[in-house]
C-alpha cells in the first residue's frame, strides 16, 4: 500500500516548466520498473567461464 502512495507522488523530472505537477501514469511505472529489472538481471548474470585447458 505504500508503494501505491510513493507512485502517486512522482512527477515527471521533464515537466517542461508545468507547474501542475502532474503524477506519471501508473502504466507509465510499470514499464519503467520492469526494464529496470531486466537490466538488473543482465547485469547479475554471471560472466563465462574463460577455458585455460587449451593445448
Amino acid at each position: 500500500m505504500a508503494e501505491d502512495d510513493e507512485r502517486q507522488r512522482l512527477c515527471p523530472a521533464n515537466d517542461n516548466g508545468s507547474r501542475r505537477g502532474e503524477p506519471l501514469d501508473a502504466r507509465i511505472l510499470r514499464i519503467a520498473e520492469a526494464i529496470g529489472r531486466q537490466l538488473a538481471r543482465e547485469q547479475a548474470k554471471s560472466p563465462a567461464a574463460a577455458n585455460d585447458n587449451e593445448p
